[in-house]
C-alpha cells in the first residue's frame, strides 16, 4: 500500500492528486474510519480533502492555534488522542457533531511542517506505533510531492517571467534604436547637403546624444539587475551631497520632459554612500515620478532627520492601488500595463536594493488617482 502511494505521489501533477493519494492511502494503512489532509496557510489550517464514513471538515479553515492539526504542525510532532473529549487541545464543539472518538495527527515535513495527515476512529482507539510509523512514512512521500509541486510552479513562473522580460527588453531597446537610426540618417543627409547648416547638424547630434544616453541607461539597468541577482552589490563609499545629487537629477530630467520638478533642500545633506548607485537610485525615483505624474508638478524634499538623510518624491499622477504597492519593489514587477508605460520593471527594485544595501529603507504611500509619495531614509554614516 505504501509503495503504491509513493508511486502515485511521485506522479502527482497538482494538489488535488496529492490529496487524493494521501487520503486513500492513509485510510488503508491505518484502517481508520476517516482521514483528512490538512495544509498550513500562514496562521490558518485548511482541510483540503477527506475520506471518511461521514462528513468532517473538507474545505474549511481554522486558526492553527485552535485545532489539533495546527497543534501538531506548530509543535512539529505527531499527536495521539484516545478520547477527543478528554483532551483540552481539541475544540469539542467542532467535534461533537461528528463520529470522531479518537484520532492521530502526523505533521508533513516535521522540521518545518507544511501539512498534516489526520486519522480518526469512531470508537476509542489508541493509534499503535506501527500505524504512526506508516502514516509518518506516507507523510514523508507527501512532503517530497508537495516540494516537487512547488518547484514546478516556481519554474513555470520563472519561464513566464523570462518570456515577459525578453518581450519588454526587445520593445524597450528597439524603440530608441529605431529613433537613433533615423536621427543618424537625418544628420548624414544634412552634412552631405551642398548648403549644409551647422545648426541643424548640432540639433540632430543633440537628439542622438540623448538617445544614446537612454540606451546606456537601459543597459546599466540590465547590468545592475544581473549583479544584484547574483547577490553582488559592491559599495564604494565616499562623501556624497544628496541635495546636490537630487538637484542634478531634477535638472537632467526636467528639461527634456518639460516636467515641473520642484526641489526643496535648504542646505547640503552629506553622507558616506556609493555616489554612482545613489545617483542612479535618485534618478530612478524622479524618472518614475515624471513617467506616472500625468504632467503635474513633482515635489521633492531633502533633509537630515535624526541622523538620517530623508528624501521624499511626491507626484500628483495616476497613483498606485493598495494591492500593488508592495509588488512594485519586486524585480520585473509592474502596476500598469506594459503597452501604456515602457520600462523593464527594474527601476524601483534596483532602487530598493541600493537603499537597503546602504542600511536604509524605502516606502510608498499612494491611492489611485491621487499620486504617490516615495520616502527614502539613509544613514548619514556608513
Amino acid at each position: 500500500m505504501l509503495l503504491r502511494a509513493a508511486l502515485e505521489l511521485a506522479a502527482a501533477h497538482d494538489l488535488g492528486e496529492i490529496a487524493d493519494a494521501v487520503r486513500r492511502a492513509a485510510r488503508e494503512l491505518t484502517g481508520a474510519d476517516g482521514v483528512t489532509f490538512v495544509l498550513r496557510e500562514g496562521p490558518l489550517v485548511h482541510y483540503v480533502d477527506e475520506d471518511a464514513i461521514a462528513p468532517l471538515w473538507k474545505g474549511m479553515r481554522f486558526p492553527a492555534t485552535m485545532c489539533i492539526s495546527g497543534w501538531a504542525m506548530l509543535n512539529r510532532q505527531a499527536v495521539v488522542v484516545e478520547d477527543v473529549f478528554a483532551d483540552d487541545r481539541i475544540p469539542h464543539d467542532v467535534y461533537r457533531p461528528t463520529f470522531v472518538k479518537s484520532l492521530a495527527m502526523v505533521p508533513v515535513r516535521p522540521e518545518d511542517p507544511v501539512a498534516a495527515i489526520g486519522a480518526y476512529w469512531a470508537h476509542h482507539h489508541r493509534a499503535t506505533p506501527d500505524e504512526l510509523r506508516l502514516v509518518s512514512a506516507l507523510a514523508g512521500y507527501a512532503a517530497v510531492a508537495l516540494e516537487n509541486l512547488r518547484l514546478v510552479s516556481d519554474l513555470r513562473e520563472a519561464v513566464a517571467a523570462r518570456d515577459t522580460f525578453l518581450a519588454i527588453a526587445a520593445h524597450e531597446l528597439r524603440t530608441p534604436l529605431a529613433a537613433l537610426a533615423l536621427q543618424v540618417g537625418m544628420a548624414e543627409r544634412r552634412v552631405s547637403a551642398p548648403d549644409a547648416q551647422l545648426d541643424g547638424v548640432r540639433g540632430a547630434l543633440d537628439r542622438i546624444s540623448r538617445t544614446v544616453k537612454r540606451l546606456g541607461g537601459l543597459i546599466e539597468h540590465l547590468l545592475d539587475a544581473s549583479m544584484v541577482g547574483q547577490h553582488r552589490i559592491p559599495l564604494h563609499r565616499k562623501e556624497v551631497d544628496l541635495a546636490a545629487t537630487v538637484r542634478d537629477a531634477a535638472e537632467a530630467l526636467g528639461d527634456p520632459a518639460h516636467a515641473d520638478i520642484r526641489v526643496e533642500a535648504a542646505s547640503a545633506v552629506v553622507g558616506r554612500w556609493d555616489a554612482e548607485r545613489i545617483e542612479r537610485a535618485v534618478y530612478n525615483l524622479l524618472a518614475n515620478a515624471v513617467k506616472f505624474g500625468s504632467g503635474r508638478p513633482i515635489e521633492i524634499a531633502v533633509a537630515a532627520v535624526n541622523g538620517m538623510a530623508q528624501l521624499t518624491v511626491h507626484d500628483r499622477g495616476i497613483g498606485i492601488p493598495p494591492e500593488a504597492q508592495a509588488r512594485i519593489f519586486d524585480r520585473f514587477a509592474r502596476a500598469v500595463p506594459t503597452a501604456n508605460y515602457g520600462g523593464f520593471g527594474l527601476g524601483l527594485w534596483l532602487t530598493r536594493q541600493t537603499v537597503e544595501a546602504h542600511g536604509g529603507t524605502i516606502a510608498v504611500a499612494s491611492a489611485p488617482g491621487e499620486g504617490a509619495t516615495f520616502t527614502v531614509r539613509l544613514p548619514l554614516a556608513a
